[in-house]
């Protein structure tokens, strides 16, 4: 694979500029105290990847009926933003239950039923796996709102870092394909580049969290290297999933959402299925050792 340069200047563009505007809203949600922001955050990339997901489904032959699938997408995203989160799996619930009754009737039945999963795990996909990026930034205790806010910009240094090794070392040095079937383009290069840079994003996000440099050095670094493995598998899977469905609906891309980085389900695929596992690893592993 080779750099393309015009294409490497779309994506530092898209990133930094996108970057920057994440990291500032969460710098103004905790510097004002009002995380509720980060909901906001979450539904500006969460409603287009679900309009997005819902032309692939309908490329794959499972339409479904936009209006009633989108209107979920904001309930569900600040169903688990405010009182602070206690009905949010309720509201979860409730989505589902609509999925499955909205199309109980659908005939022939093989569709009725393809409708109704692809329903139902479009609303897991997407919002409510994107849910644990406000858990996160909500995680701090009450009279110290920044901790969850540098836990979320380590958890996207770790997260983006992979993104951005696994393109820069894949497009420089990458010979062997990874994932021949599903995506050409990624090698075993990338692959590696991809935890190199995450575990680089671990260790810059000491910098910014007292709390997660405690793990950085002496004995809680094997903690760093983990969680490195762990995150940065679950992105490489986020990335091979959404390209598998891709691949079947037939489109390169999901949409144009960022120049240079597809569209917005292209841009959150490495954060959907990290996103539990940061969550789950700091809060029933890291935990017992702070």
């Amino acid at each position: 694979m080779n750099l393309n340069p015009v294409n490497l200047i779309k994506r530092v563009l898209s990133a930094v500029g996108g970057g920057g505007l994440v990291f500032a809203i969460l710098y103004m949600g905790t510097r004002f105290d009002i995380q509720w922001i980060a909901g906001f955050l979450i539904l500006v990339v969460a409603y287009p990847a679900a309009i997005e997901y819902l032309q692939l489904m309908k490329r794959l032959g499972v339409p479904l009926a936009a209006p009633e699938f989108l209107i979920w997408i904001p309930i569900l995203t600040f169903g688990y933003v405010i009182f602070d989160g206690r009905y949010g799996d309720l509201v979860l619930l409730l989505a589902i239950a609509y999925q499955v009754l909205r199309y109980l009737g659908s005939l022939p039945h093989r569709v009725g039923f393809l409708q109704t999963v692809a329903g139902v795990f479009g609303l897991l996909y997407i919002p409510w796996l994107l849910h644990f990026l406000y858990r996160i930034y909500t995680s701090g205790p009450a009279d110290r709102p920044g901790v969850g806010a540098a836990l979320t910009i380590v958890f996207l240094l770790m997260a983006w870092g992979y993104d951005a090794g696994a393109y820069l070392i894949g497009s420089l040095i990458g010979r062997r394909q990874a994932f021949p079937n599903v995506s050409p383009k990624k090698t075993w290069a990338g692959v590696v580049g991809g935890f190199v840079f995450t575990l680089i994003g671990a260790l810059v996000g000491a910098i910014i969290s007292p709390e997660w440099r405690q793990f950085v050095f002496w004995e809680g670094f094997p903690h760093i290297i983990a969680v490195t493995i762990l995150v940065g598998g679950a992105v490489q899977l986020g990335d091979i999933f959404e390209s598998k469905l891709k691949r079947a609906a037939g489109v390169k891309d999901s949409g144009t959402f960022l120049p240079g980085h597809g569209g917005a389900l292209d841009r959150i695929d490495s954060l959907l299925f990290s996103l539990p596992v940061f969550f789950f690893y700091y809060y029933y592993v890291l935990q017992r050792f702070m």
